[in-house]
């Protein structure tokens, strides 16, 4: 390595921990809304729904962060990246629907307990957060555009 390069090696290394981070939060959130919205004797109380409401925005917040982070952001540190191809692109496409997908989840397992309005108010925030992933990925792809 030259002394005009930059090494960033100790930054991705420091990303891939805080996105293994993420992962394991993600994880939980998901698993303790899954055990809650089955185990609660009354998952329509006002206190139960918080509580669910809660859970449902934190794990979309870390779903968005694990998506900016590890799909949009370390791409830009590393040294060799190839070219964009259509399988690339492919790819990142399907990377970025699956996270909004997974999301979605939450909504649909609200549906199956019939909390409608719960399921209203977590699909409007849904919504938010996909709006961002997909704003995320706009300037991810312009950046792949440039590398060559």
């Amino acid at each position: 390595m030259t002394e005009n390069e930059k090494d960033y090696s100790d930054y991705i290394q420091y990303a891939s921990s805080s996105a293994s981070v993420l992962s394991l939060l993600s994880g939980f959130t998901f698993t303790a809304f899954t055990i809650l919205l089955a185990q609660l004797p009354d998952p329509s109380s006002i206190i139960s729904q918080f509580t669910l409401f809660f859970l449902a925005a934190l794990f979309y917040v870390f779903i968005a962060l694990l998506a900016w982070l590890h799909t949009f952001q370390m791409i830009r540190y590393c040294k060799n990246v190839p070219s964009p191809s259509r399988g690339l692109n492919t790819f990142n496409y399907i990377s970025a629907l699956s996270y909004i997908g997974l999301q979605f989840t939450i909504v649909l397992m609200l549906l199956i307990w019939n909390l409608t309005y719960l399921a209203l108010a977590t699909g409007i925030m849904w919504a938010i957060f996909a709006i961002l992933i997909i704003s995320g990925t706009r300037p991810f792809l312009e950046y792949r555009k440039t590398v060559r």
